[in-house]
């Protein structure tokens, strides 16, 4: 269970920031024993316990209320509490209202107090406690709840709603509990030295020590789209969880209550972070353990992670927004290998992780893809993916890219062959199919960066139908050829780098991505032509004076599905019959035939004569043709 230990490591390295809401992210590393809460109101009290005011929270975030991230203290118990039995385990501190007014929380709270006033260092915290329990032992909640209009449209109060306290110090300073760290510390030792210490001590298999409590219950809600999906959990002995093997979940696995806490935690927090790459129930994450810097992103294009890591360097983060045809594969290899060596060192010890985690029901998850590299050898895998999967991809002014129109040299994200293999998602008949796929695909390509496993063909064979079938692609219409086109070219750009691939992972054969002009495979050379005759029959329409807003298709585009399968046939109409009146507007098109006639020398014996159907590297030809064209 290396995973575990991992996320253990990584909690530790990061103690500092435990509890701290990040800013830009607004993220919060949880103390142990807590847990996000949803506050409909919350209670102001003075230090002696007296009501000051309440205040309804109207449309509150989960988790968020004026930039302060909302965490509460809570048991293994009522973390996981739900059906009849939950009355029976409220949350120490805040809580929905018919959990505040039971007896058990009254005296959950006394035996709190009773353990804080034995220790000095936490004289404060026992006050406040103090408070809360002079409070709701007057038993006038839910009148105060009335009396302040906290109620629904009925004027009824909702016994579902989660009722949080802010407690003024001595000097009537606020204090927001949420955010008091010696209250964190207050309720962790409590609770571990009353309740978790006195369990059955064993191995913890998280991290291999001895002797230590461990859970028999573990946390949930570690993926929001997956809130009741558990990673670790042994609570089903009927249904064959054990198969013959145990008795008892102790007999399986044993994993201590800190190191659950920190595992879960950890997970919970990675997750939630911007970075994290998401598609349904499944999350992906990459990180360092090292107190889990920024790293280089591997589901972004070639683009994207050379600009995040020139983003400190004024000169080269305007070359990356302002450049159009740099190859940012290449830029990126060199950029990673030109550290200097007190750099390389580092990257050579720090340690990363590459996880997925996903749920196969809604209430069980799973670790379906975990890698430990090196930070070093984590780049270089990124580096050889990027290098041998890349080929010109398009951005637009749309997007925000470039401020402009324009093309890259690199490897697409993996939205872009989520797009190329999959077609969007409106396309399949339900979003739960379209989700189980685009999970599979996203496995299936981490297996492919960091395992160096071969692209899946069927993945390549279906970016390459949808590449020659512009015509058939969902959102094409438009007002004008750019926006009419724009999904078709991303899809181009992205089969092309997978085709790329292909070849180079099981004919070891390479291919350039710019024109490669004395190649004379067969497939090659016919994806020229067809890129010339569309050429042709723009150049055309552009002197007839139509403008971009005229977005019929050319005929190279509309036949190209039939010049794929029989190109010869194809070709022969297309130039005796449909480029005809188009060469004769060019004066004849001599630059255009000329080209023509060159690519033609090139076809092999009998070569050009062969109907039999093109493979991938017809869109090779043709795209690296097209871009020529394009920038003479």
């Amino acid at each position: 269970m290396s995973w575990t230990e991992k996320c253990c490591d990584t909690y530790d390295a990061c103690e500092d920031i435990v509890g701290i809401c990040n800013e830009e992210e607004g993220t919060v590393l949880l103390p142990l024993g807590h847990m996000y809460t949803e506050l409909n109101a919350i209670v102001y009290l003075d230090c002696a316990g007296s009501l000051q005011r309440m205040e309804k929270i109207e449309g509150c975030d989960s988790n968020v209320k004026n930039g302060d991230n909302i965490f509460m203290p809570c048991t293994e118990e009522s973390a996981s509490r739900s059906g009849k039995g939950a009355s029976k385990f409220p949350h120490p501190l805040f809580d929905r209202v018919k959990y505040l007014c039971s007896s058990i929380y009254l005296e959950n709270l006394k035996q709190w107090i009773t353990y804080l006033e034995r220790k000095e260092e936490y004289a404060a915290a026992c006050r406040i406690i103090s408070a809360i329990y002079c409070y709701i032992s007057q038993g006038t909640l839910i009148n105060d709840l009335i009396s302040y209009r906290i109620t629904d449209s009925k004027g009824n109060v909702k016994k579902d709603w989660n009722i949080g306290f802010c407690v003024n110090a001595a000097d009537g300073k606020e204090n927001r509990l949420w955010k008091m760290p010696d209250l964190w510390r207050a309720w962790n030792d409590f609770y571990s030295e009353n309740y978790v210490n006195k369990r059955k001590k064993d191995v913890c298999y998280a991290t291999g020590r001895e002797n230590l409590p461990y859970s028999s219950k573990h946390p949930k809600k570690i993926n929001i789209y997956s809130a009741n999906a558990k990673l670790i959990s042994g609570n089903d002995q009927e249904n064959f969880t054990f198969r013959g093997r145990f008795e008892t979940p102790s007999e399986a696995v044993t994993i201590s209550y800190e190191a659950s806490q920190k595992v879960h935690q950890t997970l919970r927090w990675l997750i939630s972070k911007p970075n994290c790459y998401r598609c349904d129930t499944q999350a992906i994450i990459a990180w360092a353990i090292d107190k889990v810097p920024e790293i280089l992103s591997c589901y972004e294009d070639s683009y994207g992670i050379y600009k995040m890591e020139v983003q400190n360097d004024p000169e080269k983060l305007r070359f990356a927004d302002h450049t159009v045809y740099a190859d940012y594969s290449q830029a990126l290899k060199n950029l990673l290998l030109g550290y200097n060596s007190f750099d390389k060192i580092k990257r050579h010890i720090r340690q990363v992780v590459v996880m997925a985690v996903d749920s196969s029901t809604d209430g069980r998850m799973a670790v379906t893809y975990y890698r430990e590299l090196r930070e070093d050898e984590y780049e270089e895998r990124l580096v050889i993916w990027h290098d041998t999967c890349k080929s010109y991809q398009r951005y637009d002014k749309e997007t925000g890219d470039f401020g402009k129109t324009g093309y890259f040299i690199g490897a697409p994200s993996m939205n872009r062959i989520t797009l190329a293999v999959l077609g969007t998602r409106k396309a399949w008949k339900s979003d739960a199919s379209y989700n189980k796929i685009v999970r599979i695909l996203r496995e299936q390509l981490l297996h492919c960066i960091f395992d160096g496993d071969k692209i899946p063909q069927s993945m390549v064979n279906a970016a390459f139908r949808r590449a020659i079938n512009p015509l058939a692609l969902e959102n094409t219409v438009s007002k004008n050829r750019e926006g009419r086109w724009r999904n078709w070219e991303y899809v181009l750009g992205t089969a092309c780098a997978l085709i790329k691939r292909y070849y180079h992972d099981y004919k070891k054969e390479e291919y350039e991505v710019k024109l490669e002009e004395s190649r004379s495979d067969r497939d090659y050379l016919y994806g020229r032509l067809l890129a010339v005759a569309d050429q042709i029959e723009m150049s055309a329409r552009y002197r007839q004076g139509k403008t971009k807003e005229d977005a019929r298709a050319t005929n190279a585009m509309r036949y190209m599905t039939a010049f794929s399968m029989h190109p010869f046939r194809t070709w022969n109409m297309l130039f005796s019959q449909q480029l005809n009146p188009y060469l004769v507007q060019l004066d004849g098109g001599g630059r255009y035939l000329k080209e023509i006639g060159l690519i033609c020398n090139l076809f092999e014996a009998g070569a050009y004569e062969s109907d039999a159907p093109l493979d991938g590297r017809f869109l090779l030809g043709f795209f690296a043709q097209r871009q020529k064209n394009y920038k003479e």
